[in-house]
């Protein structure tokens, strides 16, 4: 089967996918992991997918529980030799799923991978993921199939096991084709191109009976048996590649049956949480996952019902219906959240269809403190009855209603700028689950066609049979009992399923606790009788809901003109004595302003995402402007989290604010990085939605509220990100990098301890916060589809009436310097104590800093002149014109940032193809390079995993790959590779809005002189000109030798490794 989708973004580029019918719920017992090495095998051992390289295309495979992908994502047409790139695609999909070969060394060496990935994806939370899994379908095969496998089975399979898991499986009529796209050719067109490269293919037949083939008649010679399953094969003629291998068994093969798919995917039977109970049948168990590793209670409460296949006005209806539920359940959590000190972290509801596990679940999660275990089941119990009891209240139904069908009809006039990839993985679960694909706007005219048939009755109705699961639990007969003389009365009472029940519970808890409930060394053991006690307790109160008040504005029309009269905002220059205030167009449509106050505006119009736009509002500060010690350390950034937890403004609390984005569709973020404050804002450009953003914005400057119990709770989460560092192998050993290269005491990049948390106040907090919101310290960036002239009025209006306050000065930057600590230090060890076996390696060291000439760190002055454009390095040049253009490049404000990135690219690929495939020690190993805008410093941070006998050799083969760049410098080819893959990834980028806001931000900062709207033009020409001398002139700012670079080995298990294998592991 195919399915075509023309899709215009990216523009000129396309997305192939082919799903093969088969994961790893179709594996048999001694098969536990055979699907996804077949995917590895097949994918990483096709010369046609290698020859994809460098094309522009990007190519990458996975595998599920009910199916295998493998998926292309590529340009239209070949960046090498100019040829339409579909073709290509196609006959690299259909070498790899039908054509494999197989060999010898390729299985073994992604035997090693496969091993590799299984230790590195073993962390505690993937764990928790399987706890869930095992137990949510302990009745059938995915409670035990995971597509990683057994790694005891993986290590000892012959060849031919493979082979015969494809030979099962891989046959066309078991494999759909997915082309979403713009494809620059018709469909007609493309379909004659499918045809003729799958058609070719042999149909996949069942294997005959040594005795049945016996009486057969003599095969067809090859080619007529080939143009038969033309003519007569399954699958609109598209065949199976299994008779290629292997022709006479191949011709044999043919005489059987025709194979057929699962007419169900997957092939797996569920018990239901709806209908009559089964004779003698109990309420779920409570089931118990205990490790030391883990640091919250976290009790999942799950009901599987039947995937409802939309494929109906009613199915739309009731879909609208659940949306609404679960929107204000969210919202009335929240509500509890923000009061006080609420006895919980985290409690959700979700309801969703699920086509790799063939059912819909429900899934009630509640997280907290282990102390706090009891409180916070009660809350998610007495809401999810409050709910399940009373329904919603006309106020939340009329709000939510009217939110869901805004945000529909945003998503509506999207229609023709969501991404190829968005739209292909939203029609393939569609079809897994059996829904009818609609397109966005006829989804949204059906989606408004039944709203205006729902009512607040039949949405209680629902709610009340949904949501019967959590909020009955252990009175699931006595439910049913009643449902039944209900719905004798009324026949609307419970609609759909009727009442629903529990089918599994799974509490993952820490095996220890501290004194305050916090992990630590008491040995917590809630029991199973006791957690199902809590969630069936009849005493819990739930009375119907309030509804909130609805804030029809956050500032009135007569506040806002008394200020404006008062504070006379106006537009200035953006350059401090130009004269020139009107507005500055820079290149790539950009426009830059300045208020009267000083904060600084830069906005760029586009359609990527219609009817919506972002923006961001950042102030200079984050971490780096924290002060030590105790009392000062912390203050800026748990500040910033204070304000974010309170999300109250002026005479609004943060349930107003919240009820107010939720009607004018604004999403907003606040937080402090490395750097400054930032807030950012998703917003709807229509209907008020601009402005409402705005309001928002204006209120936030001038009115902020600090409340101690936001505090409290901005401060238990710091507490909680402190203590889960050390049950981290990844996170522990990269910050024992981190402390060996920047000291213990400098701690501007890390969280507070506890005692520096416990001893910040909220006047201290908002003393440091304050000092940096200051309109002197703002920039506003705004990205999307919006009247430049409505931005201007709003801008002026609402942030130029802003209090004008200078930035401070001078503004905080904690010192950075790196250490030249002893060896010990510099190259360590450590181990963490688990049940399962993993290790993890990080080598760390200097790198250059973003903005300025290479090996200056010092501070930036302003650009004393225009940026001249880089220069191509041309073949006929002389010495002085090529010495002219380098300069031109090399002088570039951009060079350091865009050499950098090439540079990263290339010692990515080498490392890929040395540690991963030449040498198959790790699965996953990488290079990055962290820079910053203001901080005039850097550093570079490679990350290897692998098993523990094995990550001494891997992280010696990183380093190696890191030093021999010197001896092997970087060629044109890797050169060109790499430009490739980052203009192609620049031009995808450029159709996303939050990219934009990225390049905007920080034009008009005096602390970032060098970024000028010059950077934003250049930025491909610099690309385009880079030469492998510039490669290299990067690359020798960076010291990789023993004394330079600092290493750390994380390994976790039962037991350490054995001290000699510290001896002479690291490349002198």
């Amino acid at each position: 089967r195919y399915v075509l989708l023309p899709n215009k973004l990216p523009p000129k580029r396309f997305e192939a996918h082919l799903e093969v019918h088969a994961g790893s719920v179709d594996e048999r017992e001694d098969e536990q992991g055979v699907a996804h090495l077949v995917e590895h095998v097949t994918f990483l051992g096709s010369k046609r997918r290698e020859d994809l390289l460098g094309t522009g295309a990007r190519a990458n495979a996975y595998t599920d529980f009910h199916h295998t992908v493998f998926h292309v994502h590529a340009p239209a047409v070949n960046s090498i030799t100019g040829q339409p790139m579909l073709p290509q695609v196609l006959e690299a999909l259909e070498e790899i799923a039908f054509h494999p070969q197989f060999a010898a060394s390729r299985i073994e060496k992604e035997r090693k991978a496969v091993l590799a990935e299984a230790q590195m994806m073993n962390t505690i939370e993937y764990r928790v993921d399987c706890q869930l899994l095992t137990y949510l379908h302990e009745e059938n095969a995915l409670g035990c199939r995971f597509p990683i496998g057994l790694t005891d089975q993986v290590k000892s399979w012959p060849h031919e096991t493979l082979r015969g898991f494809w030979e099962r499986w891989y046959f066309p009529a078991n494999v759909t084709l997915f082309v979403v796209g713009d494809l620059e050719r018709s469909t007609q067109e493309t379909i004659r191109l499918i045809e003729k490269v799958f058609g070719r293919v042999a149909p996949g037949r069942e294997r005959l009976p040594a005795m049945a083939a016996a009486a057969l008649p003599p095969p067809l010679p090859l080619a007529a048996a080939a143009a038969a399953a033309g003519v007569h094969g399954n699958g609109n003629g598209n065949g199976n590649g299994n008779g290629a291998a292997a022709a006479a068994a191949g011709q044999q093969q043919q005489l059987g049956p025709l194979k057929v798919r699962h007419a169900i995917r997957p092939p797996v039977e569920h018990k239901w949480g709806y209908g009559p109970l089964a004779l003698g049948e109990k309420p779920a168990e409570v089931k118990v996952f205990r490790h030391p590793l883990l640091q919250h209670f976290m009790l999942s409460v799950f009901c599987k019902l039947p995937i409802q296949p939309m494929t109906q006005m009613a199915h739309l209806k009731q879909l609208l219906m659940l949306r609404i539920i679960l929107s204000v359940f969210q919202f009335r959590i929240n509500g509890r959240y923000v009061t006080g000190q609420p006895p919980f972290l985290y409690i959700t509801l979700d309801i969703s269809d699920s086509g790799r596990e063939g059912c819909a679940v429900s899934t009630l999660t509640i997280t907290s403190e282990p102390a706090d275990w009891r409180g916070a089941v009660a809350v998610a119990v007495q809401e999810m009855r409050r709910m399940q009891r009373h329904g919603l209240t006309q106020g939340e139904f009329d709000r939510y209603r009217q939110a869901i069908l805004r945000d529909s009809a945003q998503l509506a006039e999207q229609a023709n700028k969501i991404p190829s990839v968005d739209t292909l993985n939203f029609v393939m679960e569609s079809l897994a689950c059996g829904h009818t694909v609609m397109g966005h706007r006829d989804a949204h005219e059906a989606m408004s066609a039944v709203a205006e048939t729902v009512e607040l009755w039949e949405v209680n109705a629902l709610a009340r049979s949904m949501l019967t699961f959590a909020s009955d639990y252990g009175a699931e007969g006595a439910v049913l009992a009643a449902a039944a003389e209900e719905a004798a009365l009324e026949p609307g009472r419970w609609p759909y399923l009727g009442p629903t029940r529990c089918t599994s519970i799974v509490a993952c808890i820490p095996t220890y606790v501290d004194a305050s409930g916090a992990s630590g060394a008491i040995k917590f053991d809630p029991s199973p009788a006791e957690i199902a006690a809590a969630l069936a307790d009849p005493s819990l109160d739930c009375s119907a809901a309030e509804d909130v008040d609805l804030p029809d504005s956050l500032i009135s029309t007569e506040q806002l003109s008394q200020l404006v009269s008062e504070r006379k905002p106006e537009y200035v220059p953006v350059v401090p004595g130009s004269g020139r205030c009107g507005v500055t167009h820079g290149p790539c449509g950009i426009v830059q302003r300045r208020l009267s106050n000083g904060i600084s505006i830069n906005y760029r119009y586009t359609d990527n995402e219609p009817r919506a736009g972002l923006l961001r509002l950042i102030a200079n500060g984050g971490r780096v402007a924290e002060r030590p010690g105790v009392g000062q350390f912390g203050r800026v950034v748990v500040g910033s989290r204070t304000l974010s937890e309170s999300g109250a403004v002026g005479p609004w609390g943060r349930e107003q604010i919240e009820v107010f984005c939720v009607a004018n569709l604004v999403n907003c973020a606040l937080e402090a990085d490395e750097e400054n404050i930032v807030m950012d804002f998703h917003f709807s450009s229509v209907d008020g939605g601009m402005e409402a953003m705005f309001q928002m914005i204006h209120m936030f400057l001038e009115s902020p509220r600090w409340e101690e119990g936001a505090m409290d709770r901005a401060k238990l989460a710091f507490l909680a990100s402190v203590k889960s560092v050390h049950k981290s192998l990844e996170r522990a050993t990269s910050d024992r990098v981190l402390d060996s290269m920047l000291g213990r005491t400098e701690r501007c990049f890390r969280d507070p301890t506890p005692e520096e948390l416990e001893a910040l106040t909220l006047d201290g907090m908002k003393a440091a916060v304050s000092e940096l919101l200051t309109s002197g310290n703002f920039e506003v960036s705004v990205v999307g589809d919006f009247d430049a002239a409505e931005l201007e009025s709003l801008a002026l209006r609402y942030v130029g009436t802003v209090a004008p306050r200078p930035a401070p000065q001078p503004l905080f930057v904690h010192p950075i310097a790196f250490r030249n600590p002893p060896v010990p230090e510099r190259h360590q060890t450590w181990h963490l104590k688990d049940s399962d076996e993993r290790a993890v390696a990080y080598i760390g060291g200097p790198a250059p800093a973003r903005w300025g000439p290479l090996g200056y760190f010092g501070e930036l002055k302003a650009l004393s002149g225009p940026v001249r454009p880089p220069l191509q390095t041309k073949a006929m040049m002389d010495a002085a014109a090529r010495a002219d253009a380098e300069s031109s490049r090399r002088n570039h404000p951009l060079f350091a940032s865009v050499m950098l990135m090439l540079l990263t690219e290339i010692i990515n690929s080498r490392l890929f193809t040395t540690v991963r495939d030449s040498l198959g020690l790790t699965y996953d190993v990488s290079f990055e390079v962290t820079l910053f805008d203001r901080i005039r410093s850097g550093w570079f941070m490679v990350h290897v995993t692998s098993h523990p006998d094995k990550i001494y050799d891997a992280l010696n083969a990183s380093v190696s790959v890191l030093r021999d760049i010197r001896f092997a410098p970087v060629n044109r080819r890797e050169l060109a590779r790499a430009k490739t893959t980052l203009l192609t990834r620049h031009e995808s980028d450029l159709k996303d809005n939050a990219y934009w806001l990225g390049l905007l931000t920080h034009l008009q900062n005096p602390h970032v002189p060098h970024k000028t709207l010059e950077c934003l033009r250049d930025l491909q020409r610099l690309y385009d000109a880079a030469t492998v001398d510039d490669i290299k002139f990067v690359y020798e700012q960076f010291n990789f030798d023993d004394d330079h670079i600092f290493t750390c080995v994380g390994t976790s298990g039962e037991c350490a490794p054995e001290p000699g294998w510290l001896v002479g592991w690291l490349v002198g």
